[in-house]
């Protein structure tokens, strides 16, 4: 404690001075927090540490929201002007990380779905719905030989589909997303891709329908907001903008949210904040953006409303269909009339929305109601003969090169993964997250776009994965134990997850 204290007082010692005294422009060792500190960057011996200072903050905040799990820090914001790096000689190789940096970071949050329609790969790896349980989604990814014990990236150039409901029923949903970020980077790293799509789940989340929403998820996104403010608070000691710790972006909602209350004669409630008189830095005024205790549902509809930080940055870039090779990727089901629609239409309409940039309304008709692409039960049902067979047929017809679907959505208990119309549809949701049941995480494998399909569960007890074949597909590989997946070169894991 000593040497940090003594490291912070030094910061504004002026030379010669024997007795270490801080004197302006300077820092008191101390005074940050109190309110009588000075901005860092207006002391000229400090001017190396304002660019940095926003991204270590937001790296702070991340692996905070992430409960530990690694993430990927930000790049040094650009020197203003006035402003200098100090170290002149390396100014070269300085300017190429924080390139390296930024073009990794813009990657995080693309903005756009991308196309519907991916090259086939070697590989696939389809995992089923997730619900907030960040253990059975950890274990899920080792049973695909995606991640090690170490929760890294060891899938290769494997394609990993999330086919959606990251969100509702568990306390976890905060730190998944973050862990599913940080994973679309490994993968891409090493050659690979892991594509997360939103289900019903999250539009409804973003639609502020929060019926599924469980009491630890409602208490992790009061936590969310709170460390979002903590982060904005810190940046704002060196003079930085809050950036990326705002909860505010979600104004529509925030304005309908005020104007409800008003109609209803409630008293207005503010963000305040400790000085009673304006918002903490990275809040606003507003219902919304004010936390009014255990239980309230504000801090998730600003995160999550269309526009929000939560929204704009995890989920308006995921695809609610997406294609690989001659495998189609939907939470709930794709029917004609969506063919005829247009599916990537149906994607660039659904992220114009969660971004905000739609006109203030309901959810598209494509992501609401029981013919929609994250709510159709179609192909899901557990009882084969309920699944339309003849309706899937016509889908498939409408698009050429496309030979099966993989859904989630509807629980596959107690047969688990398993395929319906003679392999023309494979079920991947499991039930694995503690809210919807709890059963063991299995994951679907495509090998050769279709010349192989198996599912995998995790051996804790073996601590490997398990091959087995997939009941009602047609040419199902027997069942074999595996310690890695030998034709993507996973290495074996460490250790068995608990």
């Amino acid at each position: 404690a000593r040497s940090r204290s003594s490291g912070v007082a030094s910061i504004g010692r002026r030379e010669g001075d024997p007795r270490g005294r801080t004197r302006s422009p300077g820092i008191e060792a101390g005074a940050m927090g109190n309110g009588k500190s000075v901005p860092l960057d207006t002391d000229p011996r400090c001017e190396t540490l304002a660019p940095i200072w926003g991204p270590f903050v937001d790296a702070f905040v991340d692996t905070l929201h992430a409960k530990g799990g690694a993430v990927h820090p930000p790049p040094p914001r650009e020197l203003r002007r006035g402003e200098s790096r100090g170290r002149r000689a390396s100014d070269g190789d300085a300017d190429d990380a924080a390139k390296r940096l930024a073009e990794a970071h813009a990657l995080r949050s693309p903005g756009s779905p991308g196309s519907v329609f991916r090259p086939a790969a070697e590989r696939v790896v389809a995992i089923g719905d997730l619900h907030g349980d960040l253990n059975k989604a950890t274990r899920a990814f080792r049973a695909g030989g995606l991640i090690d014990s170490h929760g890294k990236w060891i899938g290769g150039a494997t394609v990993a589909v999330q086919v959606g409901d990251q969100l509702d029923r568990g306390g976890d949903e905060v730190a998944i997303l973050y862990m599913l970020e940080r994973l679309r980077k490994e993968a891409r790293d090493a050659g690979g891709e892991l594509i997360v799509m939103n289900g019903n789940h999250e539009t409804l989340n973003v639609a502020g329908r929060f019926r599924y929403a469980f009491e630890p998820g409602i208490e992790d996104f009061r936590r969310w907001r709170g460390r979002q403010l903590l982060g904005a608070a810190m940046k704002a000691k060196c003079g930085e903008k809050p950036g990326g710790c705002a909860i505010v972006g979600a104004a529509a909602a925030a304005a309908a949210i005020d104007r409800k209350a008003e109609k209803n004669g409630e008293p207005r409630i503010e963000s305040r904040g400790r000085s009673g008189n304006a918002p903490p830095p990275g809040s606003a005024p507003g219902r919304m953006y004010a936390d009014t205790g255990p239980g309230s549902t504000m801090p998730r509809l600003a995160a999550l409303a269309p526009g929000g930080p939560m929204a704009k940055r995890f989920l308006a870039h995921q695809p609610v269909v997406v294609a690989v090779g001659s495998t189609l990727f939907a939470h709930g089901g794709v029917l004609p009339h969506h063919v005829q629609y247009g599916l990537e239409r149906i994607n660039q309409e659904t992220s114009e929305w969660i971004r905000g940039d739609a006109k203030p309304g309901p959810p598209p008709v494509h992501v609401s109601g029981g013919r929609s692409v994250v709510w159709a039960r179609d192909y899901s049902w557990p009882q084969r003969h309920k699944c339309d067979c003849g309706v899937l047929r016509q889908t498939l017809d409408g698009l050429p090169g496309i030979d099966r679907v993989v859904v989630g959505h509807t629980i596959q208990q107690p047969e688990g993964v398993n395929a319906a119309c003679d392999g023309r549809v494979l079920r991947v949701d499991v039930g694995m997250s503690e809210g919807c049941g709890g059963s063991e995480p299995e994951v679907l494998e495509i090998l050769r776009d279709g010349a192989e399909i198996a599912r995998l569960r995790w051996d804790c007890k073996g601590g490997r994965a398990v091959r087995e074949p997939v009941t009602g597909s047609l040419g199902a590989t027997a069942t074999t134990v595996v310690a890695s997946v030998a034709e993507a070169g996973v290495k074996p894991p460490e250790e068995p997850v608990n």
